[in-house]
């Protein structure tokens, strides 16, 4: 951070120029060519305005990031609103989670931002209840949660 004093002089020591009418032209197609470019060849991105949310229980959203039909996995943000819950359920494929905000348990485990859970295939959950409210980042079978 710059002292407010210096930021001033070192504002006030720059001298404004007058572009051509041609210079802000190609400056501005430079702008508008930049801001609406693609992802990278072959790749994608999900912006975080893009996307719908499906409620999928009462206090419950959920916001499909990438699916991956050929391993019957997709990514998904999980938004679940304080008091909410997920009944016992049971993993045929590998669960891993993290919590990106607020706390969540499973049973009497509690997780808070920044924890990292993995459930194994063939596991069960118990009820998965948050207090707070929370965000979690998954990556499951498909089936979860629909």
């Amino acid at each position: 951070m710059l002292d407010a004093d210096l930021a001033e002089a070192m504002a006030d020591a720059i001298m404004p120029i007058e572009l051509s009418a041609e210079q802000r032209d190609r400056m501005r197609t430079r702008i508008l060519n930049r801001a609406s470019a693609g992802p990278p060849s072959r790749m994608t991105t999900l912006r975080g305005s893009e996307g719908p949310w499906e409620d999928v229980a009462p206090g419950i959203q959920l916001r499909t990031l990438h699916l991956d039909r050929s391993s019957n996995t997709r990514s998904f943000l999980l938004r679940m609103e304080p008091g909410s819950r997920i009944p016992v359920h049971s993993h045929t494929q590998e669960e891993q989670c993290l919590v990106i905000e607020g706390e969540v348990s499973i049973g009497e485990h509690i997780m808070r931002s920044g924890d990292w859970h993995v459930a194994p295939p063939g596991t069960t959950h118990e009820d998965l209840r948050t207090q707070t409210g929370c965000l979690l980042f998954i990556r499951a079978e498909i089936a979860a949660l629909t």
